[in-house]
């Protein structure tokens, strides 16, 4: 019996509610807010986005017309860099005028350069974070992108297949030189095999008819559910695990995309708008959070002792403020830049990467 082909829909919602479930936690976890009884948890947000860029992905470029092939590398840079250069650049002329401010980020133009180039190093502070220091993982993505960029060169048909072998030769090509080289070091992390578990995500919901998906759904709804209360469980309960977190987070990553995704192909595919426009807005969620926390905790928490991030009242008040600021430098700003900037630069195809506003 053949694999069965699956009609692919322009947007799934339900990926959309999981990149919001990666944000917010994410930003949970930079407000320092630890609950009782319970281990700093929200780094899981970084494994859930990996994996959902492996399966969006792998889901654009599985397509026989060519445009999106032809125009994947330019409309991901197209969508990727603006805001982070517009971020990193506007954090860098903070850094000038009141570096008394920042933290341990200072304005080095050279930091800059390699911040803006998407080339890991190490900060005076010894961390190996970019001027924008959320933008670590955006160094992964870029090198993802690269590695279907090249995989695209050389065959359209087999380009996710040549990207994913490039990424886990070139992981574990830099093991040998990790110790001695930073950049090496830096892509060496097994996390970029999270990547691969996407496309392979992807590719596992592929072979799933839509009337199985359909008679499996409580199943798929159920594994959902489990999956993300494991994610949390894995760091907020469980004792700090001498293994990989691609065996943890990674694995229990793969598990929630492909539930949620078998859903949407059941046709349990979330209504609630509410969250799949904080879900298009994830990508500026995650990049301006810390910012829009630490101000609330340097400005506000001075004179209203509970807006404190830390705390159980202050904590709440600084996610839900970011998400707010997030949505609306979406709403007004990222995505009419980033459909002009795609029917100027980024080929004839419609944009339906964001959810339509005017849609009932």
């Amino acid at each position: 019996m053949g694999m069965a082909i699956v009609k692919v829909t322009p947007k799934l919602n339900n990926i959309q509610v999981l990149r919001a479930f990666a944000a917010v936690t994410v930003a949970v976890f930079h407000t320092g807010f630890k609950f009782p009884l319970l281990r700093p948890f929200g780094g899981l947000g970084v494994d859930v986005f990996f994996v959902i860029s492996g399966y969006i992905m792998a889901r654009i470029l599985d397509t026989d017309d060519g445009l999106s092939s032809k125009f994947f590398f330019r409309r991901r840079i197209l969508r990727i860099v603006p805001p982070y250069w517009f971020f990193t650049l506007s954090l860098f002329c903070i850094a000038m005028v009141i570096p008394q401010f920042m933290k341990a980020t200072r304005a080095d133009g050279l930091e800059l350069l390699k911040s803006l180039a998407f080339i890991p190093y190490i900060k005076s502070s010894g961390l190996m974070r970019p001027l924008l220091f959320v933008g670590w993982s955006l160094n992964y993505e870029m090198f993802f992108y690269f590695a279907l960029a090249i995989g695209i060169l050389l065959s359209a048909r087999h380009a996710v297949w040549i990207g994913s072998a490039l990424i886990l030769a070139t992981m574990f090509g830099c093991k040998p030189f990790a110790e001695t080289w930073v950049v090496a070091r830096f892509y060496s992390n097994y996390i970029v095999a999270e990547f691969v578990f996407g496309v392979l995500c992807y590719y596992l919901c592929r072979a799933v008819s839509n009337q199985t998906a359909r008679r499996f759904r409580g199943l798929a709804l159920a594994v959902c559910f489990a999956s993300a209360c494991l994610l949390i469980a894995v760091q907020a309960i469980l004792p700090e695990l001498n293994v990989s977190r691609i065996f943890t987070l990674g694995i229990l990553s793969f598990l929630l995309v492909a539930s949620a995704s078998l859903l949407s192909q059941g046709n349990w595919d979330t209504k609630w708008r509410w969250l799949v426009l904080i879900g298009d807005a994830s990508y500026v969620l995650y990049l301006t959070h810390p910012y829009c926390e630490y101000s609330i905790d340097r400005l506000l928490a001075r004179r209203i002792h509970w807006l404190a991030n830390d705390t159980a009242t202050g904590a709440p008040v600084a996610v839900g403020l970011s998400v707010l600021l997030a949505v609306l430098i979406h709403v007004y700003a990222e995505r009419p830049a980033v459909r002009f900037l795609n029917r100027r630069f980024g080929g004839k195809r419609k944009s339906v990467e964001f959810s339509d506003p005017t849609s009932a």
